[in-house]
């Protein structure tokens, strides 16, 4: 049922990355330089082509690749672009290296572009490079938390990337600018500017530059995640960080998550006379859960009564409901009301009466029986965060609906709902009734996320749009989760919405200024400029243009810093 997800082109270890950027700037540099200052130097052409060869075949392998795949499976990627244009930049390079003399027969410069198929290469990998770096970084805090190790992650039908998403229009529409710019060319000036029309075509491509289209959202992310990181939000997930600006509704699991997750045992209600065993027996019993009912129980008998555990023939875990266990040749059970209706078990008017006034403080109810016979009532207290009430409240402002999941019965749920202002609660909730839940607000066409603490609540994040972990939960969990609050404070949820937005806002201000240096580099490559300046392309025009894009992109990503 999970889906793997990888990224368009393979991801080496961070070391081999950083070698990759590294040595990739350093033929670019050289590239750069003896297209500039050593431009005279005997043979210089032919150097520049040696130099550049192993940056396409070696440093920019992994987006050769990446186009391959994409190409593939009938998408346009990132790495497709990075392929499509430094190839042209590299093949008319060599036609102009060794063929100069057919522009200079019509009066162009055969200029070569080795270098500018270098930066672009080394630009994108320092994009990937910076953005697989915070997302390890994100996951050794993971790792750290809770001992948590991942090497694969479900991918989400349809929650393509930003910059992919650019790239599947960006590809045909500079394929077709510079298919029309050939033929404007030779409509307007017949078959003798032929050649004239093939050079700026071929320009065209060459200075639909995509590197700082590969920086955009590379940059941005790793500020994102960096900025969450310091704020204690552990983004593992970088589709997660795009997608919560889409989020409609946020489905809170109850214990744990809206409550403290450290429950009390504040009551004990014994259906009949105790033998010296139950106790001994619901000890062992609750010893086998890592429920937060279960430890509240747990600690009560050892701490309070100093109950030693009996020594149990056998148990199952009984999801959603809780265990039952063999001793003695008798069946025990221990867990929800649902356990007491499998067994029907009888419940008293008094225990009933009682009761009711337990769950409508928002108590959580725990039974234990032997076969058909309830033996005792256990009632659980579980304080709500204090953070939980503003969290919901600033949510709300946000246009965001609130909906609750409890395996509580529904006196103690709409307890608890009432007291946080949630009007759409689900009471008696099994795990895979968590998960029909979600794909039922899915269906309605909402994008939902899932907050949750507990193992019982790992097949309902495995399904939302947005899975989001509490960092006491457990390790299980935090492996399903894109996402993990790394305190109990849930005033960091309303911050992961305020970050997701801003990062995607990033995300489109630096495409916006990538666009439009982009847009002046083609439209002089096309030859606007060369009726009037005689003018077709200016390399170091199109290189300046290039840096400057780039830094302009780096200098609004650490903008990022100061807001949130």
């Amino acid at each position: 049922m999970s889906n793997i997800i990888t990224k368009a082109h393979p991801v080496p270890d961070m070391h081999s990355t950083g070698l990759r950027v590294v040595g990739a700037w350093l033929f670019a540099i050289v590239l750069i330089l003896f297209s500039t200052v050593f431009v005279h130097v005997p043979y210089t052409r032919e150097i520049q082509m040696v130099l550049a060869i192993p940056v396409l075949l070696f440093f920019g392998a992994p987006f050769y690749a990446g186009a391959w795949k994409g190409t593939r499976s009938g998408r346009n990627n990132i790495d497709r672009l990075v392929a499509l244009t430094t190839s042209v930049a590299f093949l008319f390079s060599v036609f102009n290296t060794f063929f100069p003399d057919y522009w200079l027969g019509i009066g162009l410069e055969p200029n070569v572009y080795y270098g500018v198929a270098a930066v672009i290469i080394a630009f994108s990998l320092t994009g990937d490079f910076m953005e697989e770096r915070a997302r390890r970084n994100v996951s050794a805090a993971i790792c750290r938390l809770g001992g948590w190790q991942h090497n694969a992650a479900r991918v989400l039908p349809e929650k393509q990337r930003i910059d992919d998403r650019v790239a599947e229009l960006f590809v045909p529409v500079i394929l077709i600018i510079s298919l029309l710019t050939f033929f404007i060319w030779v409509f307007f000036g017949g078959i003798d500017v032929v050649s004239h029309g093939l050079f700026a075509a071929l320009s065209v491509l060459v200075v639909a530059c995509p590197c700082v289209v590969g920086l955009a959202t590379p940059v941005a992310l790793a500020a994102g995640l960096n900025k969450a990181a310091r704020n204690h939000i552990l983004i593992r997930d970088t589709s997660a960080l795009e997608q919560m600006r889409n989020v409609d509704v946020v489905v809170f699991d109850k214990t744990g998550t809206l409550t403290e997750g450290h429950p009390t045992v504040i009551g004990w209600l014994w259906a009949q006379g105790q033998e010296e065993h139950y106790k001994d027996v619901l000890l062992a019993a609750e010893s086998t859960s890592d429920h937060p009912l279960a430890e509240a129980i747990v600690t009560a008998l050892e701490g309070e009564e100093q109950v030693i555990p009996a020594h149990l023939d056998g148990f199952e875990s009984i999801a959603g409901k809780g265990v039952r266990v063999a001793y003695q040749g008798a069946e025990y059970w221990v867990g929800s009301h649902k356990l007491l209706k499998d067994y029907q078990a009888n419940l008293s008017d008094i225990l009933a009466d009682m009761l009711t006034q337990y769950e409508s403080d928002g108590n959580s109810i725990v039974y234990f029986g032997r076969e058909n016979d309830l033996l005792a009532v256990i009632a659980i207290k579980d304080q709500l965060r204090v953070t939980s009430m503003e969290a919901i409240r600033e949510l709300r402002i946000q246009d965001i609906e609130i909906c609750m999941l409890t395996g509580d019965g529904e006196r103690t749920a709409s307890s608890v709902a009432g007291s946080l202002g949630i009007m759409r609660f689900v009471a008696d909730a099994m795990p895979d009734d968590k998960e029909d839940f979600i794909h039922k607000l899915q269906l309605q066409g909402k994008t939902v996320a899932m907050v949750g603490d507990g193992v019982n609540d790992a097949r309902a994040l495995s399904c939302a749009d947005v899975s989001i972990a509490m960092g006491k939960g457990t390790d299980t969990l935090m492996d399903t989760a894109m996402i993990t609050l790394r305190t109990s404070d849930l005033l960091l949820l309303p911050k992961v919405f305020r970050l997701s937005r801003q990062t995607v806002s990033l995300m489109y201000r630096n495409l916006f200024w990538a666009f439009i240096y982009n847009t002046v580099g083609i439209f002089v490559a096309a030859g606007v400029l060369y009726p009037v300046y005689d003018i077709l392309l200016s390399p170091a025009l199109a290189g300046a243009a290039m840096a400057l894009s780039c830094v302009s992109v780096a200098l609004s990503s650490l903008r990022l810093s100061s807001r949130f």
